[in-house]
């Protein structure tokens, strides 16, 4: 991975926060330690940007569990990795449930938390590209008239111009030329493309 990794490292027991962000150090990977979720999300409050979090399971006050919830609620698209020395089934199905991206117990070969780290983190910041891609496609469909969107809506369920037209009672011609501007103001090649963007729209209503 040849982009900067900024990871954000929470556990409640300094020893292994030292030795966490020495190994990563080594590894060219950024670890902001916090020994606390709750400076953590004071952190994040002032907009740092972390590419993945590694939190504990058991901490004080708010555990990791605790904060893969509320960073659910908040609706938060980082990865989360939790570590624990008190593993079991049910947390890890737990974890992973609530949204963790893994869930590693104590000890741990410190390279497979460094590959999780990597997998986290290819997968979040494609995350991020598809959500900005998203909303300029949002902004794009709300720039459309609402005859425009009937086109669409109707192009995409695969009626025909002239299909169209008898529906909407407008002129093939007026209907070639809304799909026309749809096509081109929503950035589609064709029509399986943009079958694919409404599809995309629709199911992040």
């Amino acid at each position: 991975m040849t982009d900067p990794i900024h990871i954000a490292l929470i556990d409640d027991d300094e020893a292994v926060r030292d030795s966490l962000q020495l190994y990563f150090k080594r590894k060219l990977v950024k670890a902001t330690c916090f020994e606390a979720a709750e400076a953590f999300l004071e952190a994040i409050d002032d907009s740092e940007p972390f590419d993945c979090i590694v939190a504990d399971v058991r901490m004080p006050r708010m555990s990791g569990l605790d904060l893969v919830e509320r960073l659910k609620a908040r609706g938060s698209i980082r990865p989360i990795i939790l570590i624990t020395g008190h593993g079991d089934i049910n947390m890890a199905v737990s974890a992973v449930k609530a949204g963790a991206f893994d869930f590693i117990e104590k000890p741990f070969d410190e390279s497979r938390l460094l590959a999780s780290v990597y997998e986290a983190v290819k997968k979040g910041r494609q995350r991020v590209s598809d959500a900005v891609e998203l909303e300029q496609l949002r902004a794009r469909f709300e720039l459309l008239s609402t005859r425009q969107r009937q086109v669409m809506e109707l192009a995409t369920a695969g009626l025909s111009n002239r299909e169209i037209a008898a529906k909407l009672n407008i002129s093939p011609k007026t209907v070639e030329n809304h799909r026309a501007w749809v096509m081109e103001r929503i950035g589609a090649r064709n029509i399986a493309d943009l079958v694919r963007i409404a599809i995309q729209i629709r199911t992040s209503a």
